[in-house]
């Protein structure tokens, strides 16, 4: 199922976040939204999750807009991993990650043993099954990350909106997560921040800046040394390692002095 967001804006109280951004996603493609903070990232992700209305343009899911589509039918196509997280009980895991399963019962519909099958596997692919009893708000922020991708999984939807996803993971759960997710075989929407991560996972980017899409394409030809300065104020080499043929970005912080200059005055 593809993804397709055509001129949308979305704006809150006196000022736009958006401005008529358009993206497009294949089916099975793993595409990546990357810019700096406060670019609107989250913003058009949550227009397309429907947290948030749109002002203007379309979304279709699968070819239907999704305003023609009950929240229920929107939630059997796209399942969602935000940054945060919270609940006002004290939901176990196993709970929490069976929530997943909701659009597909109807009302008052107890889980049957398929979905708890399903729930078991969903934990088991972010390695915690052993967390299963355990108090959702007890866990740390990395394993409430970890748990609410085993939700969206159980989810079973065609395709898969994230924002940030590996936020508060280390990297051995930052790429196990995106390994999940790029195996899933659904269509992704992902919010990143790390650039390494971008080119090793995505792709196709597009990138967000003052709330408009400013460049899009592959990896290669969207992180540049070029782009990356326009974008972030930053300057970097970007090289291409001998031994992974990855893109692998290397940031100049402006206070540190480059090692063979700083050599140059030890004697």
């Amino acid at each position: 199922m593809d993804i397709n967001v055509n001129g949308v804006s979305v704006s809150v109280p006196q000022k736009r976040i958006v401005n008529t951004a358009s993206i497009y996603v294949n089916e099975g493609e793993f595409v990546g939204l990357i810019g700096p903070n406060g670019s609107g990232k989250s913003t058009l992700l949550k227009a397309i999750y429907r947290t948030m209305k749109k002002d203007t343009g379309t979304i279709m899911l699968g070819g239907d807009e999704i305003d023609s589509l009950s929240l229920k039918e929107s939630a059997l196509r796209e399942a969602v991993v935000t940054q945060h997280n919270y609940y006002n009980f004290d939901f176990k895991v196993d709970e929490v990650v069976a929530m997943g399963r909701t659009p597909h019962k109807s009302s008052m519909e107890m889980d049957n043993a398929e979905d708890r099958q399903i729930v078991k596997e969903s934990l088991e692919k972010v390695d915690m099954w052993e967390f299963r009893d355990r108090v959702f708000s007890s866990l740390s922020g990395g394993e409430q990350q970890r748990i609410i991708l085993a939700r969206a999984l159980c989810q079973r939807t065609p395709c898969l909106i994230l924002d940030e996803p590996t936020n508060h993971l280390d990297i051995k759960y930052q790429l196990e997560v995106l390994d999940i997710v790029k195996d899933s075989g659904c269509t992704c929407l992902c919010a990143l921040h790390d650039m390494n991560i971008a080119a090793q996972y995505c792709d196709r980017l597009y990138v967000l800046k003052d709330g408009g899409i400013i460049v899009s394409g592959t990896p290669e030809e969207v992180i540049t040394e070029e782009n990356i300065e326009e974008i972030y104020g930053v300057k970097s080499t970007v090289e291409v390692n001998k031994i992974t043929g990855l893109i692998n970005v290397v940031y100049h912080p402006r206070h540190v002095r480059s090692r063979s200059k700083a050599n140059e005055n030890i004697d």
